[in-house]
């Protein structure tokens, strides 16, 4: 995690609400949003997290704002992607990446046709939906556990992510990611 903030995925934890899930981070987490489920304030000198958000739910991203680099390790029980959906909504919806290995954007993304338009990742660029040749486009090739999307959609659906071998990992987004300091003071 970067000082600032984060775009993540779901964090399964079984059981686990949100100041389990980020007990290690201590004071470094300072405030996690959702797109639908509300937010919550970390106040380490209580001990806790309060606000509305107190869990997490398979298929959403979520926006954790940090004042220090850390690294949250993640423990509990997966999701079964076939068995998940994930409704989506026409516009912008936060999406969080499900299966537990890489997939192709093309693939991981087949099920939802037209409707969906485009796509966004914190760090690996974007891609851009060309359904006239069953085809995505851009930087963004390869969707990563435990990441957090901004997916456009033209129209609500209801979405299950295919399931990815370990087998379909792909190369091209794996380089580093270095972020600017210059984005660290955005306010989203």
């Amino acid at each position: 995690l970067i000082a600032g903030w984060n775009w993540l995925g779901y964090l399964p934890q079984n059981p686990g609400d949100v100041g389990e899930a980020f007990a290690s981070l201590g004071s470094n987490a300072l405030f996690i949003n959702s797109q639908t489920g509300g937010a919550s304030t970390n106040y380490p000198q209580y001990g806790m997290w309060a606000g509305a958000l107190t869990a997490f739910e398979p298929g959403n991203m979520y926006l954790l704002q940090m004042n220090a680099s850390r690294t949250l390790v993640v423990t509990g029980t997966p999701v079964d992607v076939a068995t998940t959906p994930i409704e989506l909504i026409a516009g912008w919806n936060w999406l969080g990446y499900l299966p537990q290995n890489p997939g192709d954007v093309t693939e991981a993304l087949s099920s939802l046709g037209d409707y969906a338009l485009f796509i966004n990742s914190q760090a690996d660029g974007a891609a851009t939906n060309y359904p006239q040749y069953g085809m995505w486009a851009g930087a963004l090739a390869t969707l990563e556990p435990g990441r957090g999307y901004l997916l456009s959609m033209d129209a609500e659906a209801t979405f299950y992510y295919p399931e990815f071998d370990g087998l379909a990992r792909l190369a091209e987004n794996k380089q580093e990611v270095v972020l600017s300091g210059k984005i660290s003071g955005w306010d989203v």
